[in-house]
């Protein structure tokens, strides 16, 4: 073989070996941005099955709860509640006992997200957090999708605490028009109570 023919063979195979990385990180690129995609929007929780070391199952107490994503899955936030939460016999006066059940029955932050397609799970960083001590770690979650309207998160084992050896969070996506319906709602409760406050109330 002349040393020509061989020069060109060498570019040859460079070329394909960087074709073919290119589009292997153009694939990567592309299912990022699809999973991406998925997550965007509000979700609500259907369920969160818990299993115990002792091999029973049972149920997450806070049991509602909504997730939400910005359209990049860049960012989202969280909210939940045990409905069972005993009420406060004063609404402006709980006492040390009642202050206590906010923290015990509700879980709120918002966080950063990472996501790791190839890998399937996403690594939350807390910017804000009802703990004040998780505020700047990461946690993180397994996801799969059922579909485009139903979501599973699994909490990595590492982050669980006894008994509990598994727990997923089965979220359902909220229909678009439910939330531009509520918003128009309030936007309406808000004018309303502009027109109100001025004097100018609405006509029947």
């Amino acid at each position: 073989m002349s040393a020509r023919k061989a020069k060109q063979m060498k570019k040859t195979v460079a070329w394909s070996i960087f074709l073919v990385l290119g589009q292997l990180s153009t694939s990567r690129a592309q299912s990022q941005d699809d999973i991406a995609k998925q997550f965007a929007g509000m979700w609500r929780l259907v369920s969160n099955p818990q299993r115990l070391a002792d091999g029973t199952t049972r149920q997450g107490s806070n049991s509602v709860a909504y997730v939400m994503f910005d359209t990049d899955a860049g960012h989202m936030c969280f909210v939940s509640m045990d409905p069972n939460r005993p009420r406060w016999k004063s609404e402006t006066a709980p006492t040390p006992e009642e202050r206590l059940s906010v923290t015990r029955g509700f879980g709120a932050y918002c966080a950063t997200v990472e996501i790791h397609a190839k890998e399937g799970f996403i690594v939350r960083h807390y910017e804000i957090n009802q703990n004040p001590n998780a505020v700047g770690k990461a946690t993180k979650r397994w996801y799969t999708f059922q579909g485009t309207n139903r979501m599973s998160l699994r909490i990595d084992t590492p982050e669980l605490n006894s008994p509990v050896v598994e727990s997923t969070l089965i979220w359902e996506r909220v229909p678009a028009r439910l939330i531009m319906s509520g918003i128009k709602k309030r936007i309406g409760q808000k004018n309303s109570w502009v027109r109100v406050g001025s004097g100018n109330l609405p006509s029947e």
